[in-house]
């Protein structure tokens, strides 16, 4: 059976990757180098969720002409990083830690 595909963009807590890794078919961010906008729009049209951090900029390009992922879980305090319009309307829901 496949597992749905995540794709973390930065290090996350060791624990928090290692459930992800048990549940998920996960790409991890091992050098935890930011995302280029490219990297972030790629992401988004190969995994069924992106888990960004507040460094990562989801402005409303990215979301152009339509994405596979349907989740975006954001890691870290607040959301003005995301264009929740745009992501809403490209059919994501949207969590916060």
């Amino acid at each position: 059976m496949n597992r749905p595909k995540v794709i973390v963009t930065r290090q996350w807590p060791r624990e928090v990757e290692q459930r992800l890794a048990d549940q998920f078919d996960v790409t991890l961010n091992e050098a935890d180098r930011p995302y280029e906008q490219q990297e972030l729009r790629e992401a988004l049209l190969q995994a069924d969720a992106v888990l960004p951090t507040v460094t990562d900029r989801f402005g409303a390009g990215l979301f152009a002409g339509g994405v596979r992922a349907r989740m975006l879980g954001n890691f870290g305090v607040g959301f003005n990083h995301i264009d929740i319009a745009a992501a809403r309307a490209a059919g994501l829901v949207g969590t916060n830690t």
